[in-house]
């Protein structure tokens, strides 16, 4: 189901400035959308049509197939809540509370289900102790927060975020896209611009490549990704993995479609090549010596024999050295750790509050995991609550299913739906991992 929908949208600002030209764009129901562009490509003036901020000089804008009018406009930003790029600019109120509280007061809401609203929306993002305090103190990080609660405190259904990870530290972005993948576990429409190709093609559904006021193309992040003369054109960067991918290809080195994540990237990477290993010596070895690789604080150690995975040293080595080892026999895979998944409820669900804590410590103490990682904010609060430091707080999922590999034990601790898509994702990899629902 579209929930929004332009054909032939054009807009021309009143200095003559042509900001968008026969866009055609739809965002359906439950996608993760980025608008990818350099700085005035029309990303923000096509945000401002979706909630009738602005209106086209041609062509026309349906949400959830209607026009927008003056009649429905009050319907139509209440259903899509739009967060601007400079969060200083949605802040508007002395405190964090009488902030979030703006959008309800405006709805004529009595004032005890105005602060039951706000204090649900504080305790969804963790910034309860933030009520009180005046946003224009806040770090960038918070006031994104504070923005996006102020907007989600009206319970629409489609969010549009303007460059929301803007200025920010790699933990403010890590945060602000967690949330983002929280909401849409519930089922609420994202749609986001930004000019990172990285963080584009790490979480998109679909993307839409736009410039100079037109769409070069839309679809799937691989497969804009793989037009290389169409993201040099649309003056944009391949994300890291894929230049990356671009040079070992150029060397025979890899092969196959191209990778959005290191695991991919792994798996792109001829078996001819990854066939040859580096490992520590556990003991004196000399070339051609077979060796028996096992696994030890992730790093492959080669010990003289022939059982499990086995190979040849490609050259001597003393213990403690790295050697090469070549003709490496069955799968590496044997030898990787297991990855445990601890769903914590969802905000909707309760939060950290309904989880079982004593059910955490009784299993975390029958298995002293090696590493530990949260993502999503009830995650966080429990890890927290239970004084439990984490190993991992960028990429998690990816980050443990990588560790496990190196034959760690993980733990990861995901709130709601996120816990759902990381067995999914953990079960396309097929790598060992049990689930525990707190």
């Amino acid at each position: 189901m579209n929930v929004i929908k332009t054909t032939g949208l054009e807009y021309t600002y009143a200095d003559g400035t042509c900001a968008l030209s026969g866009v055609d764009f739809e965002a359906n129901s439950g996608e993760k959308i980025a608008v990818l562009g350099p700085n005035g490509s029309g990303k923000t003036t096509l945000f401002y049509h979706f909630n009738g901020l602005v209106e086209p000089a041609r062509g026309e804008v349906l949400v959830f197939g209607e026009k927008i009018s003056k009649t429905n406009i009050d319907e139509v930003r209440k259903r899509v809540g739009l967060v601007f790029q400079e969060s200083d600019n949605q802040l508007v109120s002395p405190t964090v509370f009488e902030d979030i509280a703006f959008g309800p007061k405006n709805l004529g809401l009595g004032s005890s289900e105005i602060k039951n609203k706000v204090s649900q929306v504080l305790h969804r993002f963790d910034i309860e102790n933030l009520a009180r305090k005046n946003p224009s103190n806040l770090s960038c990080g918070q006031k994104k927060k504070v923005a996006i609660a102020g907007v989600l405190v009206m319970e629409p259904d489609v969010l549009v975020l303007d460059e929301p990870t803007s200025g920010m530290d790699a933990a403010g972005v890590t945060d602000i896209m967690e949330v983002l993948d929280e909401l849409n576990n519930d089922g609420k429409t994202i749609i986001i611009s930004t000019h990172d190709s990285d963080l584009a093609a790490s979480w998109a559904d679909r993307m839409y490549i736009l410039n100079k006021g037109k769409v070069f193309k839309s679809g799937n992040p691989k497969h804009i990704f793989a037009d290389e003369k169409l993201i040099a054109d649309a003056g944009l960067r391949q994300p890291v993995i894929v230049q990356t991918y671009r040079e070992f290809r150029a060397r025979g080195i890899s092969g196959g479609e191209v990778p959005l994540s290191v695991l991919d990237f792994m798996e792109s990477v001829d078996a001819k090549v990854m066939n040859i290993r580096c490992a520590i010596a556990a003991s004196d070895v000399l070339a051609g010596d077979e060796v028996s690789l096992d696994i030890k604080d992730g790093m492959l150690v080669a010990n003289k024999g022939s059982k499990g995975v086995t190979g040849k040293a490609v050259f001597a080595g003393k213990k403690g050295e790295d050697i090469a080892v070549k003709d490496v026999a069955s799968d590496l895979q044997q030898l990787a750790g297991t990855l445990t998944i601890f769903r914590v409820p969802g905000i909707i669900e309760g939060g950290s509050r309904a989880a079982d804590i004593e059910k955490v410590r009784e299993i975390l103490s029958k298995n002293k995991h090696q590493k530990i990682g949260a993502m999503g904010t009830s995650a966080k609060v429990l890890v927290n609550k239970m004084d439990i430091r984490c190993d991992f707080e960028f990429d998690v999922i990816q980050s443990g299913m990588l560790a496990v590999l190196r034959g760690f034990d993980v733990c990861i601790f995901a709130s709601g739906g996120m816990a759902d898509r990381a067995v999914e994702k953990v079960k396309e990899r097929k790598l060992k991992y049990e689930c525990f629902v707190l």
